[in-house]
């Protein structure tokens, strides 16, 4: 479910990511911490991943204010080898401790010819695809893994146990410019179940129903109504299933964190902390072959896949990562929806931080649509 399936209001992304911003320091993040987590969310909403977006900032600052996550973080790096690093992110927000993996995991590869960060201590951290793009921005292959609490029902099984584990792998097609349309990277970034757990709470908040097929109830039921689903059901069945423990060996068993059960909930107890662990890895392509001999291969490639004849006439065969793109181009010209609901929850979290309210772009005395700003100012 994107957000523009409930009713919704449109509103700039650069007005969104500095109101973002104002109501992170607000909340105690160091400056430029509350603009690196603001643009990660927005950025999030730009690909049309609004499930990773802003609505997820209610969530976030509950847990602020209940001290389960530090908002002023001592993230800690500590490298065990010359291609290996483990992260300690202090409970900080997960897009802080993954951001500081991502950008060791490069430094390592730069040295090493390859880099892997685990991580641990951490909380939520939004959409993986926001990292994997760094790394291939830095001209690099980025493989990031999280975990996350039990909400998959593994394959034959009645009750959840996995968390949605999502995968991102992401490539470069240039050695710069992953989010140009026409060099964009190729960049997978799914969850292991059939979708993410924040899509059916985005339709808990809009009061809108889901789709049948993506989740059970208590009885293991079907259901459309997002209040009732206790578990999600595994993308490709025994497959996705198998894959979400995997990433549970790669998230939890490598950097000493819960696993599937264990891991406290999102959305429990706001004064429990979650303990999350992660692992990023980053690939030197030039110590393999001449990059730009692998960035003319990698557009062959996903050129001839597009290529392909469409199944329906007028249709197109994407690449993982172009649907997101396409999205990010539209909603960089038009704006973002954002749901009524969720724009009452900002509006109420903004009135208690003591700062304005979220401006719609209806409301805006010029339109602001211009994209050269900076992402982080």
């Amino acid at each position: 479910m994107q957000q523009n399936d409930a009713c919704f209001q449109v509103v700039d992304h650069n007005v969104l990511r500095r109101f973002c911003a104002r109501l992170f320091s607000a909340a105690g993040l160091a400056e430029a911490d509350a603009r690196l987590v603001s643009d990660s969310l927005v950025a999030s909403n730009l690909r049309g991943i609004d499930s990773h977006g802003v609505a997820r900032i209610p969530h976030y600052l509950r847990r602020l204010a209940h001290g389960s996550i530090n908002s002023r973080p001592q993230i800690g790096t500590e490298r065990r080898s010359p291609s290996t690093a483990v992260v300690d992110g202090d409970h900080g927000l997960g897009q802080l401790v993954m951001q500081c993996a991502t950008e060791s995991a490069v430094e390592l590869a730069r040295e090493a010819g390859s880099g892997w960060v685990s991580v641990r201590n951490s909380s939520h951290c939004g959409a993986l695809a926001y990292y994997g793009l760094q790394i291939a921005d830095a001209g690099m292959i980025g493989l990031v893994f999280t975990h996350v609490d039990p909400m998959v029902i593994p394959y034959d099984a009645q009750n959840p146990f996995c968390g949605t584990n999502p995968i991102c792998i992401a490539a470069p097609r240039t050695a710069r410019g992953a989010g140009d349309l026409e060099t964009g990277a190729f960049c997978l970034d799914m969850a292991t179940s059939k979708v993410p757990w924040n899509i059916i709470v985005n339709a808990c908040i809009e009061q809108v129903p889901v789709e049948s097929g993506w989740g059970a109830d208590k009885d293991g039921n079907d259901t459309t109504d997002p209040r009732s689903v206790v578990g999600l059901y595994p993308v490709g069945g025994y497959k996705g299933s198998g894959l979400g423990l995997a990433i549970d060996v790669l998230c939890s068993l490598l950097s000493d964190s819960p696993y599937g059960p264990d891991i406290p909930a999102m959305y429990g107890d706001f004064q429990e902390r979650r303990l999350l662990g992660g692992l990023v890895g980053a690939i030197d392509i030039g110590r393999f072959l001449p990059p730009e001999h692998f960035f003319r291969r990698l557009d062959d490639l996903l050129n001839r896949w597009s290529a392909q004849p469409a199944k329906e006439a007028g249709g197109r065969v994407f690449y993982p990562g172009e649907p997101e793109l396409v999205r990010q181009q539209q909603r960089l010209r038009d704006g973002i929806p954002i749901g009524e609901q969720t724009l009452r929850e900002l509006d109420e979290a903004a009135a208690a931080h003591e700062i304005d309210r979220l401006p719609r772009r209806s409301e805006e005395p010029t339109p602001q649509t211009s994209t050269a700003e900076s992402p982080l100012e």
